[in-house]
Order: C-alpha cells, then structure tokens, then sequence
C-alpha cells in the first residue's frame, strides 16, 4: 500500500476516514466490493469504486483505492 490521505471529522467525535492506494501482482482479483485485511486482522480497507489493471508498463501490476474509517 502506498501512502494516501486522510481526514478527521470535527462534529464531536473521533471519526477518521484514512485513503490508501493498493497494489498487487497482475491477476490479482480485486474486486469493488471486496475488503482487505491485514495479515493481524488490525486494519480492515474497503475498496473503493473499480480497480485499475495496468498490463503494459514495466511494473504491471493491479491497483486498487482503499478506504478505512475508525473511531
């Protein structure tokens, strides 16, 4: 995953909505619905809209938005 961005709500709660960009080896199947977690189970991302596939460059690879809200 690479770095995104992320943002905090300020109505009185701890809500912080956190984006991230995924990229996994070509063939992956990464589908809008899906969500991913990591190896502990201590972050859970939820993809965002339809993955992109990238064939024909050197680093072919699939890449996916992700989404995680806490708090």
């Amino acid at each position: 995953m690479t770095v995104g961005s992320s943002s905090e709500e300020h109505d009185a709660s701890e809500t912080v909505t956190t984006r991230r960009v995924f990229a996994a080896p070509l063939g992956t199947d990464v589908r809008p619905s899906d969500r991913i977690v990591s190896l502990d189970g201590s972050e859970k991302w939820e993809v965002i809209g339809r993955p992109l596939v990238f064939p024909l460059t050197s680093l072919a690879r699939v890449e996916a938005a992700l989404k995680e809200v806490t708090g």
